[in-house]
């Protein structure tokens, strides 16, 4: 798959800039979408019922994203893998399927279901399933390079521990008014700037810094 997406890099960064992104709430189908991004949506939807091989109609729209990849990863390194540094414009797609988030990547017609190849370190996990955590480790992501003031390329996600926290405030802030005294399910989620590195305490809704996020 990397190999057929590098040897179309070249025609991709002739590509302009997309639109604005597009997000559809609700049981969002590809219907609800304005042309420019209809076949965008619907090279994602494919992707995805291939990948989990079920029907398209089984498949929610979220939103259609517009991208400018980095490198020939289209956002999505493996390990062991060499990528070239090549800026390519495509979409970054969110999907759910019976309330579980997926994401698929597009950049030049090409369109793939993001999953981790490896299992992130210290979990038990297998790699299919490590897209549970994605959400609130792109909120985390999002969280710290806005308080770092810097971009979130530069955030590198260096793993996720699964956890259950016995406080209702995982250990770290105020706890929701509406819990109750079972154990929480949630993740420790490491996050890395430079040298330095930040920990997010989550829950399934909530992404709390832990310890508090300083700047030098």
């Amino acid at each position: 798959l990397v190999i057929a997406i590098a040897a179309s890099l070249t025609a991709a960064c002739d590509a302009g800039p997309a639109a604005n992104a597009v997000s559809v709430s609700g049981d969002g189908t590809v219907s609800d979408l304005v042309p420019a991004h209809r076949s965008v949506a619907d090279l994602a939807v494919e992707a995805l019922a291939d990948h989990l091989d079920i029907p398209v109609t089984d498949i929610v729209v979220d939103s259609v994203r517009p991208v400018d990849w980095p490198d020939s990863s289209i956002g999505c390194p493996q390990p062991d893998q060499a990528y070239l540094q090549v800026i390519t414009p495509g979409h970054k797609i969110s999907l759910r399927v019976d309330g579980r988030p997926y994401t698929v990547h597009e950049a030049n017609g090409n369109a793939f279901v993001c999953v981790t190849q490896k299992a992130v370190p210290g979990s038990e996990l297998a790699p299919a399933i490590n897209i549970a955590w994605a959400r609130q480790a792109a909120q985390a992501r999002a969280d710290l390079a806005r308080a770092l003031h810097v971009e979130e390329r530069h955030i590198v996600i260096a793993g996720a521990d699964k956890t259950y926290w016995s406080d209702p405030g995982m250990e770290c802030g105020e706890p929701r008014a509406d819990a109750g005294t079972d154990p929480i399910e949630g993740y420790v989620i490491r996050l890395r700037h430079g040298s330095r590195e930040y920990t997010f305490h989550t829950d399934m809704d909530r992404v709390i810094a832990c310890p508090a996020i300083t700047v030098d």
